[in-house]
């Protein structure tokens, strides 16, 4: 597995996570080590009651990814009992995710979860995406608020209508059905990435790119990859306005862009 050391970032302990430790059991056999990535860029307190809302014992640590925040979020994240890598500077979704998962890697983790810094994906439903992992059902398992048992909170409409519209398209270049190929929710086996043909490690995927670009190959190189229902809840802003950090069209492309690329085969 290839894993790269950002040299701008740096790394610090919150005080209430322990040591990730392996004696969590399933059934009789021994759990695989997991670490919940959140990737956070001006999240302020909303990054503490997410590292908060953490199940205890579902996962062995929480890393949370300060994307070059200006405010206090690594500060707060740590309060709240994170680890906290400290990127230095505006990178990009993309570029975290892959740090965090850089650094599970190099620690000896074996699953990743991935979830929002902002809170739009409650931590307690980690469970629905680790579960399908470690029965072995799964290498990716994304979530969905569109399957059964799935839902969405305070989801403006033109994010309805984008979201659906774009797992159409990504459906349709992709060859495979899925029912949200935007959600940030997913577990990952870092096994997956010993096949070299997943190759995250590309500058060009640091910001809105990564993600899809991650669902579309496993799925294309028939990896083991199940959806599972989530709930995605758009925080309320102060304004009354469902919450969100994405910009119409210019990050729309920067999400659509890599499937196209990749269907077409000008990226790899």
């Amino acid at each position: 597995m290839r894993a790269r050391v950002d040299a701008n970032a740096s790394i610090s302990t919150g005080s209430t996570l322990g040591t990730p430790s392996r004696s969590d059991q399933l059934g009789t056999e021994i759990r695989p080590r997991i670490l919940c990535v959140a990737p956070a860029w001006n999240e302020g307190e909303r990054i503490a009651r997410v590292v908060k809302a953490v199940p205890e014992g579902m996962v062995d640590s929480v890393l949370v990814v300060d994307d070059g925040s200006s405010d206090d979020t690594a500060d707060f994240a740590e309060s709240a009992g994170a680890k906290v890598l400290r990127a230095g500077r505006n990178r990009g979704v993309g570029a975290a995710i892959r740090s965090g998962i850089d650094y599970a890697i190099q620690n000896g983790y074996e699953v990743v979860v991935i979830i929002s810094g902002g809170g739009k994906t409650p931590p307690e439903q980690i469970p629905r995406l680790t579960e399908p992992i470690l029965r072995g059902d799964a290498e990716l398992v994304q979530g969905s608020r569109y399957v059964e048992g799935g839902e969405f909170l305070r989801m403006p409409l033109r994010r309805r209508l984008g979201t659906r519209g774009y797992t159409f398209l990504f459906s349709l270049l992709v060859r495979r059905r899925v029912t949200d190929a935007s959600s940030g929710f997913r577990a990952i086996r870092l096994s997956l990435f010993d096949d070299k043909r997943i190759n995250l490690w590309q500058d060009w995927l640091d910001r809105y790119e990564l993600e899809p670009y991650l669902l579309f190959k496993a799925l294309r190189l028939r990896h083991k990859v199940v959806e599972a229902p989530v709930t995605i809840e758009y925080p309320q802003g102060n304004d009354g306005i469902a919450y969100t950090k994405m910009r119409a069209l210019v990050d729309w492309w920067k999400i659509f862009r890599p499937v196209l690329f990749l269907a077409l085969g000008l990226k790899k």
